[in-house]
């Protein structure tokens, strides 16, 4: 599947997981033990049902996240709460990177042949992590 098409298949069946593309990028290049692999070039679920399920009519040019905007809003004053208040942040709007382990994350592990998009997908990651100061 495409590297857009499979996010924004996360954050149409899975918004309340993935409101926004920080954490889609997390999940698929950070993290461990995704339920991804990588298949001729590209990641795909690793029983391949969800490729089976859904199909776009029409490949999407960049993944849209309804509530991105709004969810960066709301997490921005959780942390402005937090600051002024010591109040704990509302769980829902809580964003940490995954530390990428250099022996299992995709950040690190892609094969040679990894596709165009999916290439700067992995790059726009290893860009959202500079810019937030995690070390790579």
């Amino acid at each position: 599947m495409r590297a857009e098409n499979t996010l924004q298949f996360m954050a149409d069946f899975y918004p309340s997981i993935f409101p926004t593309r920080k954490h889609c990028l997390n999940f698929l290049f950070c993290g461990v033990g995704n339920g991804y692999e990588w298949v001729k070039g590209e990641l795909v679920d690793e029983d391949g049902k969800f490729e089976k399920r859904y199909r776009l009519i029409k490949p999407v040019k960049k993944a849209e996240f309804d509530r991105e905007r709004d969810w960066w809003v709301r997490y921005r004053l959780e942390l402005e709460m937090h600051e002024e208040t010591g109040k704990r942040i509302n769980p829902d709007y809580f964003f940490e990177w995954s530390q990428p382990s250099r022996e299992y994350s995709y950040i690190y592990h892609f094969p040679k042949n990894i596709r165009p998009d999916w290439k700067e997908l992995l790059e726009e990651c290893r860009q959202m992590l500079k810019e937030d100061g995690v070390e790579i």
